[in-house]
């Protein structure tokens, strides 16, 4: 009765393969291409051969394969082979240290605490503001920061302070300079849809103020589109009370 001797998966490098049967790295990838050794891609210079397909295609063609002593085929218990069968069945090896982002710091400069100081986070959960709406803010008052426990923060009286100018600075432009959808429903007695389809038709300049989901239009774009509107179109009537 024969036996078949079961041969571990065992991977290999491009140039450990060149090496183990004298061949060179551009006939090895050649191999690759027609299909005649099996290979598997981890990424980057990371291309990796099955060494039992390896095997058979010596066998066929004569060759002597001299492993790397890095490589053992009794039970592929070397450090190399076993690490290249874990990456290929996805197998973890909860000994290895891997890189990650440190966590930040308890370090914070003096005067600089959790209730004198808001973090980045803290403030766009706080007032509900978007990052770049907040920049905005920053940029425009000079709001100043300090590098606190990882992140940036700000003082809290600052923060309260600008973004109440901020606040009171933007309705006063939008109750003077802009409608909101439904001043023009009840000034004109149309329906949301007609609105919107008007400022688009007619170039009505369109803004969303404080990071809400509300379409703005401006006043002296739609003024100028319905008076041009009611000259041409009998059907397009004002409807102020």
């Amino acid at each position: 009765m024969n036996t078949t001797t079961r041969i571990p998966i065992v991977l290999m490098s491009v140039e450990e393969t060149a090496q183990a049967v004298s061949i060179s790295v551009k006939t090895v990838r050649s191999l690759i291409r027609q299909g005649r050794l099996r290979a598997v891609n981890f990424g980057t210079r990371m291309t990796r051969i099955y060494l039992q397909d390896l095997l058979e295609i010596a066998k066929g063609q004569g060759y002597q394969v001299v492993l790397p002593s890095s490589l053992s085929l009794e039970g592929a218990t070397s450090k190399k082979a076993q690490r290249l069968k874990d990456a290929e069945t996805g197998s973890v090896n909860k000994l290895a240290k891997c890189r990650k982002t440190p966590r930040a710091g308890e370090r914070a400069p003096d005067g600089v605490t959790h209730d004198t100081h808001y973090t980045m986070a803290e403030v766009l959960s706080t007032f509900n503001i978007k990052y770049g709406r907040f920049y905005e803010v920053r940029n425009r008052y000079q709001l100043q920061s300090v590098h606190a426990w990882g992140t940036t923060c700000f003082k809290k009286e600052d923060v309260e302070r600008v973004i109440g100018l901020y606040n009171e600075e933007q309705g006063k432009n939008i109750s003077d300079d802009w409608y909101t959808c439904f001043d023009i429903m009840k000034l004109y007695g149309l329906g949301k849809t007609q609105v919107r389809r008007f400022a688009e038709t007619h170039g009505v300049r369109i803004r969303k103020f404080k990071g809400g989901r509300a379409n703005y239009y401006l006043k002296a774009d739609w003024e100028a589109a319905r008076k041009k509107a009611e000259k041409s179109s009998t059907t397009t009537k004002a409807k102020r009370k």
